[in-house]
């Protein structure tokens, strides 16, 4: 009865060790369909996307921007000034575009009514826009950003490192620029106070934000992506394809990187693991993502758009639920090995009694209880359990 009664013990405390131990490790199950959406003008440098899932180009050498709809029906929405290179959008679906050549801000309407918006500095490379319609660019020829108000008024809001490429901008108003040649991001306030905030690979062009305030660069020439700290903290988070050069950040804190020397999107997790998710278009520049984590980019070389469709991979839901299955099995193991221990007299199932049982004998005298190594007598006046 005791070898019988070690032999079930044994086996529940191996199970016990299996199941606190077992977890669940499924691969992520989003994979991803590469597809062109659509064309778009000539060298389409920039790229954004609306709430209804139109994408607009701003094509750099035919002075317009293209609207492409969700089913890949193409346009041209209106004209831009000279060299439009970098896009945003309003909240009410009106485009601006920063124009390189003509130092100035286009805005076209969604009825595709077109107009200057105001000046810039010198070469104006990227362009974003805060909650209430103000527009800034980082003026890559004059170190600085410049300011435009909905009504079109214009001023240098606070200078740069040098060679400014990227634009972001966080929620409290403030503006981070990414400095292609000093290889840093720089930090301009609401009120213009500027500052470095931290330093960057090599050739920093594209930048992002996520919620937290870290800010992210696609450093073109070391292929790789920073990531700053609100702290200016800096360390490398990722590699990327050859030359990344847009960028942009999905709600999981997920990076993915327009990488123009190899023609394809890098994605690289919060923890920093890198994946190529497969081929764009020629000279792929700009990127954006929708809703539901379909990734776009911009192809300057081949005047059109690529689409990463999210899909699922059915075989990775597959080894989820046979994981899902060998769990609840080994969970009704244990339930038919636990139903047995009652029927074990004296057994209690407290775990450091059960370890006890295994490698000891109990001895009792009245309501004291002693253990004794096995092979061992009882003391004297105790009886063995």
């Amino acid at each position: 009865m005791k070898l019988f009664m070690r032999n079930k013990l044994i086996t529940l405390l191996i199970a016990m060790v299996l199941l606190q131990g077992a977890h669940l490790e499924i691969a992520n199950a989003q994979a991803y369909s590469s597809s062109i959406l659509g064309t778009t003008g000539s060298s389409p440098e920039g790229i954004i996307i609306d709430s209804a899932g139109n994408i607009y180009t701003a094509n750099t050498n035919s002075n317009n921007v293209s609207k492409i709809t969700p089913a890949g029906v193409t346009t041209i929405l209106g004209t831009t000034s000279t060299g439009p290179i970098a896009i945003t959008i309003d909240s009410v679906g009106n485009i601006y575009t920063a124009n390189f050549i003509s130092n100035n801000v286009s805005k076209i309407t969604p009825a595709g009514v077109s107009t200057t918006l105001g000046t810039t500095g010198n070469t104006p490379f990227a362009i974003t826009i805060d909650s209430v319609g103000n527009i800034y660019t980082a003026n890559l020829g004059s170190n600085n950003v410049s300011k435009i108000t909905a009504a079109g008024a214009s001023a240098i809001l606070g200078t740069t490192g040098t060679g400014p490429r990227g634009i972001t901008i966080d929620s409290t108003g403030n503006i981070y620029t990414a400095n292609v040649t000093s290889n840093n991001v720089s930090k301009i306030t609401a009120a213009g106070a500027s500052a470095i905030l931290g330093a960057a690979g090599t050739g920093p062009t594209g930048i992002t934000i996520d919620t937290a305030g870290n800010v992210y660069t696609s450093n073109f020439g070391s292929n790789n992506v920073s990531k700053i700290t609100p702290a200016g903290v800096s360390t490398t988070l990722g590699i990327t394809g050859t030359n990344p050069n847009g960028i942009t950040i999905d709600p999981a804190g997920n990076i993915y990187t327009a990488n123009t020397g190899s023609n394809n999107v890098s994605k690289i997790t919060p923890a920093g693991v890198s994946t190529i998710l497969g081929s764009t278009g020629a000279n792929t520049i700009a990127i954006t993502i929708d809703s539901t984590g379909n990734i776009y980019t911009s192809n300057s070389n081949a005047n059109n758009v690529s689409k990463f469709s999210a899909v699922i991979d059915n075989s990775l839901a597959l080894a989820a639920a046979a994981a899902a299955e060998r769990k609840a099995k080994e969970q009704r193991e244990l339930l038919e090995i636990l139903s047995l221990i009652p029927k074990i007299g004296g057994l209690t199932l407290s775990l450091g009694e059960v370890t006890k049982s295994l490698y000891s004998n109990k001895c009792v005298k009245g309501k004291t209880v002693k253990y004794v190594n096995n092979g061992n007598k009882c003391p004297k006046g105790f009886l063995k359990k």
